[in-house]
C-alpha cells in the first residue's frame, strides 16, 4: 500500500472522454485522487455528489479532484453526465484495476477499487483517507487535510 511521503508511480488512464491522464500530469500542484468501487451505486453516488457540491471549496484552494474506478470510460461518461460532475473520472478498466492494485486500493474478492483517497501535492502523497466499502468518506476530513497543507 502506498504511504504518505511516497511519490506517485508512472501510470496512464483514460478519463470519461477517452483522454489519457498520466501520473506526470497529476504531479503538479494539489490533487485529491478518490478511488471508489462502482459507478451508479448508492454510496459512491452520494460520496461523489458531496464532492461535487464542495468542488468550489477545493478549486479555490488549488485542489484538482479526480475519481478512479474500474468501470469502463463509456460507463464513467454516462455517470459523470448524469450527476453533472465538475471533475474527471478515470477508468482503471484494463488491465483490470492495475493502478488500484499498485496503490493498495483493490478488493480482489469483489474485483473493484476500495474506498481509498490520496491527497497529493507536487507528486508526493501528503495524506491518505479510507473507509469501509459501505461507508462514504467524510468531506470534512478532506477539507482538514487540504487546510493542513
Amino acid at each position: 500500500m502506498i504511504q504518505a511521503g511516497s511519490r506517485l508511480f508512472d501510470f496512464s488512464l483514460q478519463n470519461q472522454y477517452g483522454e489519457s491522464i498520466t501520473s506526470t500530469g497529476l504531479s503538479q500542484g494539489r490533487v485529491l485522487v478518490v478511488f471508489y468501487p462502482w459507478a451508479f451505486s448508492r454510496v459512491c453516488g452520494s460520496e461523489l455528489a458531496a464532492l461535487n457540491e464542495e468542488h468550489d471549496y477545493f478549486a479555490q484552494r488549488g485542489v484538482r479532484i479526480i475519481g478512479i474506478s474500474v468501470d469502463h470510460k463509456f460507463t464513467l461518461r454516462n455517470y459523470a453526465e448524469s450527476m453533472e460532475l465538475k471533475f474527471e473520472l478515470l477508468a482503471d478498466f484494463w488491465p483490470h484495476g492495475e493502478v488500484a492494485r499498485r496503490i493498495g486500493a483493490f478488493d480482489e474478492a469483489q474485483g473493484v477499487a476500495t474506498r481509498l483517497s490520496l491527497l497529493i501535492e507536487d507528486g508526493v502523497v501528503r495524506n491518505i483517507f479510507h473507509s469501509a466499502m459501505t461507508e462514504a468518506r467524510k468531506i470534512q476530513d478532506y477539507k482538514d487535510g487540504v487546510d493542513a497543507l
